[in-house]
């Protein structure tokens, strides 16, 4: 008894101190697009209507690996849900290694497929009621199609780090919890060309970013 108290004594636990963290926030002001149509009308039988193809936000999210520390979250798992003809949400935040499930909740077929440069897949046919899934390894952003559908858009964007937010209809995004430091963080859209800039996080501080995406 009197060997195992002193072992306690020889071997203190002392608490972790809390990683000081901040917030990044801004705006996102993008120039607008003109118009653009598309026809659903791509086989034997199908609708004659018209569609615009489907808008996307814009996303922001830092770049690179980042030691996230045990309270950030890390998302494994995303979905993308084909519904009305278009994929909702239409942008997805994903930790590379992740999945994301398409499930189609339409009354008819989807073929969800990407030809981006970090990787290309085509989930073929999809029944209605029917899900499917893709695991992505690589850091990077996928474009997301719809065979069928040639006016479904969406985007994919799997990170080395859990940093990143959607932004809104009216420009503004918030990334909470990042760790104290510099950082290089990038904005992109579909529409326009992407850009990155230097973002300093102070210990209970607010950074706040405000950056144009011209087309």
């Amino acid at each position: 008894m009197t060997l195992l108290v002193a072992s306690a004594w020889l071997a203190p636990t002392h608490p972790v101190a809390a990683q000081a963290t901040g917030v990044i926030q801004g705006r996102v002001q993008l120039e607008a697009p003109p118009p653009r149509r598309r026809s659903a009308n791509r086989y034997p039988g199908g609708s004659a209507e018209t569609h615009a193809i489907q808008s996307l936000p814009a996303v922001a999210y830092l770049v690179g690996p980042i030691n996230a520390g045990q309270g950030a979250d890390s998302e494994a798992r995303a979905v993308m849900t084909q519904r009305d003809t278009t994929f909702v949400p239409s942008v997805v935040f994903l930790r590379a290694g992740g999945s994301v499930s398409f499930p189609n909740d339409d009354p008819f077929q989807h073929n969800v497929y990407s030809y981006s440069s970090i990787g290309t897949f085509d989930l073929g046919r999809q029944n209605p009621g029917s899900s499917a899934s893709k695991t992505f390894a690589e850091p990077g952003i996928l474009e997301v199609f719809c065979e069928v559908h040639d006016f479904m858009r969406g985007t994919i964007v799997v990170s080395e780090n859990p940093y990143g937010a959607i932004v809104g209809a009216d420009g503004s995004f918030r990334i909470a919890g990042v760790p104290a430091g510099e950082y290089t963080i990038a904005f992109w859209q579909s529409e326009h060309e992407p850009l990155q800039q230097t973002v300093t996080v102070t210990g209970g501080g607010t950074a706040t970013v405000q950056v144009q995406l011209r087309r």
